[in-house]
């Protein structure tokens, strides 16, 4: 069965606009691409394409809503592989090159006293073995 593209609806594009009136209140509007953006009435701005500056408030709200939605799911590999291909041939900062030559002195100095621990045992039971 066929679709009958006649009852079939035209889905329009629209574009996103906003402007501000005296008291610096921000509306926005959505027009189709294509339309002819009116004129800015008195009291009101300009209309200007996208949606403007947001406020810390509104977003704050919208940082912690994408938080809230994203939290807990699992990357899924085709992610995990994208993450690390956009981080393969960024060069390390400072901060993390000085971080990884501090762990290494601490794990080098560790397996170290280990090695000089073994050591003693094993010259202080082979003495006690020849006593």
């Amino acid at each position: 069965m066929g679709v009958n593209s006649i009852t079939m609806k035209k889905q329009n594009s629209y574009m996103r606009y906003h402007r501000f009136d005296t008291n610096n209140v921000k509306y926005i509007k959505r027009f189709e691409l294509g339309a002819i953006i009116p004129k800015a009435d008195v009291g009101y701005t300009e209309w200007i394409r996208g949606t403007g500056p947001h406020d810390p408030i509104a977003l704050n709200n919208v940082v912690n809503g994408v938080r809230k939605a994203c939290k807990g799911i699992p990357k899924s590999p085709e992610h995990k592989e994208k993450m690390r291909q956009a981080k393969l041939g960024v060069p390390k900062t400072q901060e993390h090159k000085d971080n990884m030559r501090k762990s290494w002195e601490r794990r080098r100095d560790l397996l170290l006293q280990e090695n000089h621990d073994k050591a003693i045992n094993t010259s202080t039971t082979q003495t006690e073995l020849s006593v």
